[in-house]
């Protein structure tokens, strides 16, 4: 049903002769913007000395403008245009982003792209036609695939995404959210600076950025000083952490008894679903009064909610409907397929 496409959210400036690196655009980003070159995403860890990104970027940001190219430029081989693209902020920084955004992601785009990374002329662009955008809350996205994706909920329920910049939680009635719950904390990127100040007292972490330490908190260990360290402990540490610090208390500001009366399911989402030890805590703290569900394919789950509001809100036209998650840690792309009889 869905078609995903996944690029790290990072960039770098590079004026490097990169001839015949990767093979396909998707790994091959090198995208011109105000005159200056940036490899974005793989390339970017592949090629780049520091490759970053900041925190919940606003639309006139450099990394949101580069990381919406990148998307852009991805997804012309897969969507029809004019495209319809659903894409969203967190609920804390929504209202303030919302306007600005629309008004940059809408419209025709001339993206400056050195294909020679990928075996294409130097000088190579792409134009794309964004003919309509909805700019909506993450959890909006996290509800919407919940109800109109897999696995077509129907009851009320407590969503919680878990996100690298940011955690969303709120509760789901049939009607909509309820406005009252909805919550906005760090995300996994609190656990992370745990882990690089721990790590950081007994090791020079040398030019590691912040995606790097993410990456390696998810594979359970970091090569330092040309030694190979395992992380699992120090991870179950730090995201237990987490938790107790930051999701558990924002559920508990977020919903009260009559809540838990109305709603007997949550849904889990985002990356940090993928860390068992995460669901665990959910589970030990939540298993007695609910049933708790891991959303699948959970990191790109809200692009795939995205991709479903596209097609909803321009009638049903699922074939230039696009859901695009330019996310702190990951941009998820999703389009929409028929389904095979």
């Amino acid at each position: 049903m869905f078609k995903t496409k996944t690029l790290p959210s990072v960039f770098e400036a590079s004026n490097a002769e990169l001839v015949d690196v990767s093979d396909s655009l998707l790994t091959g980003l090198k995208i011109g913007h105000n005159g200056r070159s940036y490899v974005v995403g793989e390339l970017a860890l592949l090629e780049g000395n520091a490759p970053h990104k900041g925190i919940n970027n606003a639309p006139s940001d450099l990394d949101y403008r580069l990381l919406l190219q990148a998307a852009l430029a991805v997804t012309k081989a897969g969507a029809e245009e004019p495209m319809y693209v659903t894409t969203g902020f967190p609920s804390s920084t929504y209202a303030a982003h919302r306007d600005t955004a629309e008004e940059l992601v809408k419209g025709t785009h001339v993206i400056d792209l050195d294909g020679r990374t990928f075996g294409k002329s130097p000088d190579t662009s792409i134009r794309v036609e964004v003919d309509q955008v909805e700019i909506i809350p993450e959890i909006e996205g996290f509800t919407f695939g919940v109800r109109q994706g897999e696995p077509r909920e129907r009851d009320p329920f407590f969503a919680v995404g878990l996100g690298y910049g940011t955690m969303e939680a709120a509760l789901s009635l049939p009607s909509g959210i309820v406005q009252r719950t909805t919550a906005s904390a760090s995300g996994l990127q609190y656990a992370t600076q745990l882990m690089s100040d721990r790590l950081q007292k007994e090791h020079y972490l040398d030019m590691v950025t912040e995606h790097q330490l993410d990456m390696a908190m998810r594979k359970g260990s970091i090569v330092i000083g040309r030694k190979k360290m395992d992380l699992t402990e120090m991870r179950q540490d730090v995201l237990s952490t987490y938790y107790e610090d930051i999701v558990s208390p924002t559920l508990k500001r977020a919903f009260d008894d009559a809540d838990f009366g109305r709603a007997r399911k949550m849904y889990v989402g985002g990356g940090g679903a993928l860390f068992d030890e995460l669901v665990d805590a959910f589970t030990d703290e939540f298993g007695d009064v609910l049933s708790l569900e891991v959303v699948p394919n959970p990191a790109s789950f809200i692009s795939q909610g995205y991709a479903l509001h596209a097609a909803d809100a321009n009638g049903g036209h699922r074939a230039r409907a696009v859901g695009l998650d330019i996310g702190n840690a990951n941009t998820v792309i999703n389009l929409l397929r028929e389904e095979s009889v």
